[in-house]
């Protein structure tokens, strides 16, 4: 796919609008203090999960894994989405890529990208003259 290929070119490697591959759902929320990104994972062993930070992009990526059918099961329906995943989000040039931090706890992955000084909002004192 040639819109796959120019994705890759800008979001870089996994970068797909592709149905045959599947990504987690997440949202990404805001504070005065930082960024905060959540994405639902469940079934993934936390040591399937790798989050990098690299030019202001933050990447989640990993796998799902199927396990294994038991002895004379047959599979009937399978309605999870299992493989590799791969997301990209553009961090604002407010956020301090260096201080991202990310916890993982019952399925939930959640960064916290917090925001550098000079983009949090200051409040200004009025005086009364």
């Amino acid at each position: 796919w040639q819109v796959d290929r120019v994705l890759e070119s800008v979001l870089g490697p996994g970068a797909t609008i592709r149905e045959d591959r599947w990504s987690p759902a997440g949202d990404v929320r805001e504070t005065d203090e930082a960024l905060i990104i959540v994405a639902e994972l469940p079934g993934i062993m936390q040591a399937d999960v790798k989050v990098t930070v690299v030019d202001g992009a933050l990447t989640i990526q990993g796998e799902r894994k199927v396990g294994p059918t038991a002895e004379g099961q047959v599979v009937l329906r399978c309605e999870r989405m299992s493989g590799p995943f791969l997301r990209h989000i553009l961090l604002a040039a407010s956020v301090d890529g260096a201080g991202v931090t990310a916890t993982y706890r019952d399925g939930v992955l959640t960064i916290r990208a917090p925001k550098k000084a000079a983009a949090k909002p200051k409040r200004i004192a009025i005086e009364v003259n």
